[in-house]
């Protein structure tokens, strides 16, 4: 038995592949990555000269909250440009034995569970800390918005994970 690269072990992970990785999804999975960075590493910079112009003509705050909203839009954007792409070319897809089947949608239920959690804890950490920023005094009604919030974000991003995890099992008659 051969151990498994960390990096391919990653790839398994960010991705949802259940199984061994062959070639073609490697091959695959490195030309879109290699383009994701290359199209990140172009397009920062030019966001981050426009974010400077805005502090020399506007305020801080106004350079600032355009800078980390117009990055985290464009990790999210190259983030699912590649992964819409990754699933027509069918590299994502887990062919799966009929008796797996079940076990593999079980997984793809817990991940969306995980996710879910992990994108509502971020979601109420990040409210927080932008309320604290801005001296916001907390009444229940703010809370309670922050709670809401927070659900309804990883509600969104649960589901997602699950489904896309779930569409992506074919089973495998063989």
């Amino acid at each position: 038995m051969t151990k498994e690269k960390l990096r391919n072990s990653l790839l398994k992970f960010s991705y949802g592949i259940s199984g061994p990785i062959d070639e073609y999804q490697e091959k695959q999975l490195d030309h879109l990555g290699n383009s994701a960075y290359l199209i990140l590493t172009l397009v920062t910079p030019v966001l981050l000269c426009i974010a400077v112009l805005l502090a020399l003509v506007t305020t801080y705050r106004i350079a600032f909250w355009f800078a980390i909203i117009s990055l985290f839009a464009l990790f999210i954007i190259v983030t699912w440009y590649f992964y819409i792409i990754a699933i027509r070319q069918k590299v994502l897809v887990n062919e799966v034995d009929s008796g797996g089947l079940k076990e593999k949608r079980k997984i793809a239920i817990r991940r969306g569970i995980i996710t879910g959690i992990v994108f509502s804890l971020i979601e109420c950490i990040g409210l927080i800390i932008i309320y604290q920023n801005y001296s916001v005094k907390w009444s229940y009604a703010l809370i309670v918005n922050v709670i809401i919030v927070s659900i309804l974000v990883g509600l969104f991003a649960g589901v997602l994970a699950g489904v896309i995890a779930w569409k992506n099992l074919k089973k495998f008659n063989g």
